[in-house]
């Protein structure tokens, strides 16, 4: 399933813009710090991160490197 950016939670888009501002290929994934700077709960950050892997796949990129997770997105 493909959404629009319109479509997507006030909190996916918080998150996405988040991730779209900031470097987290070059410093590590916090969902800690990521709730914090949003004003989320740390589960709402995860349920907005799943709901990017699967709506809008093809805009965001999650990864593993050396020891942490990295984000990307475009």
């Amino acid at each position: 399933m493909t959404m629009a950016f319109t479509d997507l939670s006030e909190n996916d888009r918080k998150v996405y813009e988040y991730i779209k501002n900031n470097d987290f290929e070059s410093v590590p994934w916090s969902t800690a710090k990521a709730a914090k700077a949003l004003g989320l709960k740390k589960d709402e950050v995860y349920e907005s991160l799943s709901n990017l892997s699967k709506y809008i796949k093809n805009n965001i990129f999650i990864h593993y490197h050396d020891g942490a997770i990295r984000i990307s997105a475009n």
